[in-house]
């Protein structure tokens, strides 16, 4: 049998591997299953109770050139990598404690970080790691772990601590190094004495800044889907679940009661939904799911049409839990923590209220719910959850999830005498009938919610290789791939955040008429521009767009118009040579670094951005005879769009078409009719919107001719 790693350790200690020359290495077992030159290190761990895999060190990974480590053009830095990796087993220096087999994977963590950055600069020996090597990576670390972090809700100091102890470890051991024939670091990498522990936090804040929105492309479909979900499909369910309890206690209250297997009792179930359809839905073409008629009783006992059912359960938890996220902004743990209960006397789910907005002339729907994140106690926060003009009577989307979820764990909440609106059933494949088949809900369990909702109901097969607003190549790829499963849930913060700001039009039909109520609230600094929680994620999305709009520009993808977008035409050369030469991720991230160090900030609405270069000249405090203090905010009170038209600070881009072409037909054709009555001078206003419209539209390459034949046709259409 094969030594275990601390023994070839042992038995090595007077010609150690990482000093042995190339050739002496083909065959050398470091491990009771891994030899020296295997992809993968299975280290044996003497630690009891660690998983195999902490002690796994892999050397198989893709790199940034298309190649992998392993691929004989990477030879000499796979060389010296395990050598590295090797001595900090065998022969720690700095009087540092010899590494245990044990933190093999936290190696293998770091050194995916690290180890393509190198070779996408082309520096890939420990001699090119100095001061600036490391600044530069410092720098880019934080988009890098926005990118390769994984489902954690909130990113961990473990993603920016793992690859910068490589760099720590590289200093450390460049005695060793130097002794393997490896030129060492050349520098200290920082002179803290704390090292990379002064330093994590700092770039985990910025990590989570970089956290990219869902592509349009992506959040359409599937809000829309989640949307869907919670209407018509949502109720077919909830009266499946009472025909599985009306069921349940005509059979008896215990499945395994007198002369009953728990097979015969849930066969029997099964029978009882046979004759319950999940019929065509009002406006469908066809059925929307498999008749439980048509499902069969496998050899588990618990397949069939409750099994069916309760996916359908899953299913509708995963579109409500997209709706409150994508429509709030809430983070996981949140709505893990929302009670249950509805008032008798408003019907609103607990904890929601309705306040008028100060303008008088909406109603908002906030939730005072319990926050705990980074909080030492918790403590209750707002949310808005959506608006609607005063006296309608409208529900909110995220208001209709929660109302929808109360009904749905209604029998599993009172089985467990728990009162949070989301409950776990650990009952297999069927349902809950005893207090041990129920336990808490946990972001785990939302975040596979989710990835299976839109796995199996969300068609993302039909999407481009490439999104509009890319920023890496083939960005769509994995979604299309992956079926939506790469999604990650603190996404649904940024998109929100962009939706919010931006006003995109194409999101209109995913997203419902309260976002663009919530946009509002903006201008009306009502709840929700007090909540720091719920400005965090609009902060960090603002620093996105902004760079987008520059990085856009910079790349030739968008033509702009506007005073501030003619000023910044003449003067992108800066952030173009930023991006010259370098591939799409690394000039986008050089860009985002160059709008966080100028601390450059956006303004986003629907006619286009204020982008306030220089706050003296903003028109709309020009209008308020005011002042801007601080971060130039626009005065809300008095911006308009054909004041922000002429403003220094107004740029727009194709972003922004549809607004201008509905309000040059608008205002055309009112123009026109105007004209025919021969009141034309009194529509002067609406002549000069129209021909700014115009105007702004043609700077962006708009061909106006399909809009003439509009205004030609409405005229035609009033006439008749």
């Amino acid at each position: 049998m094969n030594m275990l790693t601390a023994e070839i350790i042992r038995t090595s200690s007077s010609a150690p591997f990482h000093l042995r020359p190339e050739v002496e290495l083909d065959g050398v077992w470091v491990s009771s299953r891994s030899c020296w030159r295997d992809p993968i290190w299975w280290l044996d761990n003497p630690s009891i109770g660690q998983r195999p895999l902490a002690a796994k060190v892999t050397w198989d990974m893709e790199l940034p050139d298309g190649r992998n480590l392993l691929n004989s053009e990477h030879s000499q830095l796979l060389g010296w990598l395990r050598r590295f990796v090797w001595s900090l087993f065998v022969d720690p220096r700095d009087k540092a404690k010899a590494y245990k087999t044990g933190n093999g994977g936290l190696l293998t963590q770091g050194l995916r970080v690290v180890v393509p950055w190198m070779v996408e600069r082309g520096q890939i020996w420990p001699k090119n790691v100095d001061k600036e090597f490391v600044a530069a990576f410092i720098d880019d670390l934080p988009s890098i772990i926005a990118v390769n972090v994984d489902d954690e809700e909130v990113i961990g100091e473990g993603a920016a601590y793992r690859p910068l102890k490589i760099i720590d470890l590289l200093w450390r051991q460049r005695q060793a190094l130097e002794e393997a024939g490896i030129s060492p670091m050349p520098e200290r990498p920082w002179i803290d004495e704390k090292g990379a522990n002064s330093i994590v936090r700092r770039i985990i804040t910025e990590a989570r800044g970089w956290i990219r929105p869902l592509p349009d492309e992506v959040a359409i479909p599937l809000v829309n889907k989640a949307a869907w979900f919670l209407g018509a499909p949502a109720e077919v369910v909830l009266e499946a679940r009472e025909k599985i309890e009306e069921a349940y206690h005509r059979i008896g209250t215990h499945p395994k009661g007198p002369g009953q297997s728990q097979g015969t009792h849930l066969m029997r179930i099964n029978a009882a939904l046979h004759d319950y359809e999940l019929s065509v839905l009002d406006g469908e073409s066809g059925a929307w799911y498999a008749p439980l008629s048509k499902c069969k009783i496998k050899k588990n006992r618990e397949s069939g049409a409750i099994l069916r059912v309760r996916q359908l359960v899953v299913a509708i938890t995963g579109a409500a839990c997209i709706t409150i996220q994508s429509s709030t902004g809430m983070r996981a743990s949140e709505i893990c923590a929302l009670r249950a209960g509805v008032d008798p006397e408003t019907g609103l789910p607990h904890g929601v209220r309705i306040v008028e907005t100060s303008s008088g002339l909406n109603e908002a729907f906030v939730l005072r719910s319990e926050l705990s994140k980074e909080e030492e106690v918790p403590r209750d926060v707002d949310w808005l959850l959506g608006m609607r003009p005063k006296g309608g009577d409208e529900i909110p989307l995220p208001v209709r999830a929660m109302l929808v979820l109360d009904r749905l764990y209604a029998h599993e909440r009172k089985l467990a005498e728990i009162d949070r609106l989301l409950i776990t059933i650990n009952s297999g494949m069927s349902f809950a009938w005893k207090k041990t088949g129920v336990t808490l809900f946990n972001t785990a369990r939302l975040n596979a919610f989710v990835k299976k909702f839109i796995e199996r109901w969300v068609d993302l097969s039909g999407l481009p290789d490439e999104s509009a607003h890319r920023i890496s190549e083939n960005d769509l790829i994995p979604w299309r791939e992956s079926k939506g499963r790469i999604i990650r849930p603190h996404q649904f913060r940024k998109t929100y955040a962009q939706f919010a700001l931006s006003i995109d039009p194409r999101l209109l039909p995913a997203v419902q008429r309260q976002y663009h109520h919530v946009a509002m609230a903006i201008t009306e600094g009502g709840y929700w521009g007090s909540n720091r929680i719920q400005i965090e994620p609009i902060n960090a999305m603002a620093s996105q767009l902004t760079a987008m709009q520059m990085y856009e520009m910079a790349t030739g993808r968008t033509k702009v118009a506007g005073k501030m977008g003619a000023q910044l035409e003449e003067g992108i050369d800066e952030v173009r040579k930023l991006v010259e030469g370098a591939g799409l991720e690394v000039g986008w991230r050089r860009v985002m670094r160059f709008v966080r160090d100028n601390s450059l900030h956006m303004w986003f609405a629907p006619p286009g951005n204020c982008f306030p270069m220089n706050p003296e000249k903003m028109g709309c405090h020009k209008a308020a005879g005011t002042h801007p203090i601080g971060l130039p905010i626009p005065n809300f009170t008095t911006r308009e769009p054909s004041l922000c038209a002429g403003c220094d600070c107004f740029i727009l881009d194709l972003r922004h078409v549809g607004f201008w072409q509905e309000r040059y037909v608008t205002n055309a054709v009112a123009h026109q009719q105007a004209e025919a009555r021969g009141q034309g001078s009194m529509f002067r206003v609406a002549a000069m919107r129209a021909s700014v419209a115009k105007k702004l539209l043609e700077r962006l390459g708009i061909n106006t001719a399909s809009l003439d034949l509009r205004v030609e046709q409405e005229l035609v259409d009033v006439r008749h």
